[in-house]
């Protein structure tokens, strides 16, 4: 587990951002050591997601629709069937 200190820290992100990310349902800590958020390592792919979508423009509330209830990744959600141009 890692407390919210070393996942800010290897994410480049502040704490702030982190606690706010959990509010919006983006990230899930795990629990407390203390008065410090755990979080299992996966958060730091997560987080690498978020940021992805943020650079492609995508608000959080759609990047939030891209994670399942376990915050697994479900852009497969997002697929549209293909415009008449891309048929053929």
């Amino acid at each position: 587990m890692l407390d919210i200190s070393e996942v800010a820290q290897r994410a480049g992100l502040p704490a702030s951002t982190l606690r706010y990310y959990e509010e919006k349902g983006l990230i899930m800590s795990t629990g407390r050591r203390g008065i410090k958020r755990l979080f299992a390592p996966v958060v730091l792919d997560q987080l690498a997601l978020i940021a992805l979508g943020r650079a492609a423009g995508f608000s959080l509330d759609e990047i939030g629709a891209m994670f399942d209830a376990r915050g697994e990744p479900q852009i497969c959600l997002l697929y549209t069937s293909p415009s008449p141009r891309d048929r053929g």
